[in-house]
């Protein structure tokens, strides 16, 4: 059986979304899309001592505090990396609305620069950490603090370059009958639903048309599935599915690999599907 999930009609997982943060530290463990900071050990920097580069842990964005923000390697599994960080003029504190405005102008622009391709294109969420009036006080803080990553955490590696929008090879993941930034990638020992088992970069300026795209299917999906799974796909328990960016996206995202999952849509497979033989 044969699902395609073309790459057309992308969600999001994070819209830009920033704070207004108390300048008191805090324990909470919210993870709401909103505002804030939460602190993992009391020797934490604060937000205005972040530099372009760093990753941090959970980041509370509810209203909590920028004063402790917990950072880790980037090579470990964290939830944000700082892609600019922009000074904010003046003395008197301009307001939520005037720093989310200039949040907005100043971190979509440098997400686009330093990630390679625009946020609505991209798998990374865009937020940003910015003072509170009281936190204004302190002129360390006046600042606004732009990250990229996903609200999820379990990110690993830098987001800089990084224009990959589908699943990679040897991954599996969970649904795909969704939007390709929503398809979640688990545990291939775990309960999952479909593993990555085949990609092939996809040149050219434009789309592939109908008949390429069958041609590339046949040749990387369906040859690709029965050496992987080690029987044709009709003959199989499991079926088929790839992504692949529709020509309404082509020029706007930089993914343009053909990626084949086997699998079903009902989902508790565990462990690879390698070798099975049916």
């Amino acid at each position: 059986m044969l699902r395609r999930w073309a790459g057309c009609g992308l969600a999001l997982f994070l819209a830009l979304a920033g704070c207004t943060a108390a300048a008191t530290p805090t324990t909470s463990g919210s993870e709401e899309p909103s505002a804030g900071v939460t602190s993992a050990t009391p020797t934490a920097p604060g937000a205005a001592q972040l530099v372009v580069g760093d990753c941090t842990g959970d980041v509370d964005l509810s209203g909590a505090s920028i004063t402790d923000v917990p950072t880790v390697p980037c090579a470990t599994s964290h939830y944000y990396e700082v892609h600019a960080v922009v000074p904010v003029a003046g003395d008197v504190y301009p307001g939520a609305d005037a720093l989310a405005a200039q949040a907005k102008s100043a971190c979509t622009a440098s997400f686009t620069s330093y990630v390679g391709v625009a946020q609505p294109y991209s798998r990374y969420g865009s937020a940003y950490l910015a003072a509170d009036e009281a936190a204004w006080a302190n002129p360390e803080n006046r600042v606004i603090t732009c990250l990229v990553g996903s609200a999820d955490g379990g990110l690993v590696g830098s987001a800089k370059g990084d224009t990959l929008v589908f699943p990679e090879k040897g991954q599996c993941t969970g649904p795909q009958d969704v939007a390709a930034q929503a398809v979640e990638v688990l545990d291939c020992s775990k309960a999952h639903y479909y593993e990555v088992f085949a990609t092939k970069q996809v040149d050219g300026a434009s789309a592939p048309t109908a008949e390429q795209e069958q041609k590339l299917f046949a040749s990387v999906c369906q040859a690709g599935f029965k050496k992987f799974v080690g029987v044709d796909v009709g003959k199989s328990t499991y079926e088929v599915a790839y992504f692949l960016a529709g020509s309404d996206i082509w020029d706007k995202v930089a993914d343009h690999r053909i990626v084949c999952s086997a699998g079903s849509p009902k989902g508790g497979i565990k462990g690879s599907l390698k070798g099975v033989e049916k």
